[in-house]
């Protein structure tokens, strides 16, 4: 009884499953996308601070005022992790951020 009610549940509402799955993906490709993307800016950042090239930085600086929201908090962030001076957010303060900027 149990197993017929399962296979009709799946069968009448596919569409909404197969959506629901599809984003799922998508979100997982995004993150790993978001995170790589992350990483490899933490990276230059770190060489740019650990060197001290005053130059980038100062380009970095100009440049950081025609950012989106988001990229200027990226950049803070990735400053942060990779300054010793500066403490970063807290992963759940980061998560908190991302979901009140889109309100």
């Amino acid at each position: 009884m149990q197993i017929d009610q399962v296979a009709r549940f799946i069968l009448d509402n596919r569409e909404v499953l197969t959506a629901f799955l599809v984003a799922l993906i998508a979100v997982i490709k995004l993150t790993a996308w978001g995170k790589a993307q992350s990483t490899a800016l933490d990276t230059v950042v770190g060489v740019i601070e650990r060197m001290g090239v005053r130059e980038v930085k100062t380009a970095v600086a100009k440049t950081q005022t025609s950012l989106s929201a988001a990229a200027k908090d990226a950049l803070k962030d990735s400053v942060a992790k990779a300054d010793p001076k500066k403490s970063p957010l807290s992963i759940g303060w980061r998560v908190l951020r991302e979901i009140f900027r889109g309100i």
